[in-house]
């Protein structure tokens, strides 16, 4: 082989790696975008954490380090819904 041809294979062998990297980045980002669309939900409490649990595994998602979610005796938590972003500073008022 004379070295303009393996260049060329060099090349050509790069440019088919950085595809199929390109390709795979391309899916986990598709693949986290709706992650977190299934996610926000619980993020922001509108959705139970035990609710949200069933529901990914509805879909067929499923998350690792998570246990399935223990049936409670009696009746169910009230969701407490909290606020994601920290409310306006208390600015002190000038007498």
């Amino acid at each position: 082989m004379t070295i303009e041809a393996e260049t060329k294979a060099l090349l050509a062998a790069i440019e088919l790696r950085l595809s199929d990297i390109s390709t795979r980045q391309h899916a986990l980002a598709v693949e986290k975008t709706r992650l977190l669309e299934q996610l926000t939900p619980l993020r922001l409490g509108v959705v139970a954490p035990d609710m949200a649990v069933v529901q990914l595994k509805a879909q067929g998602i499923t998350l690792r380090g998570l246990t399935t979610p223990r049936a409670t005796a009696g009746r169910p938590r009230r969701v407490i819904l909290k606020a994601v972003a920290p409310l306006r500073p208390v600015v002190p008022l000038a007498r």
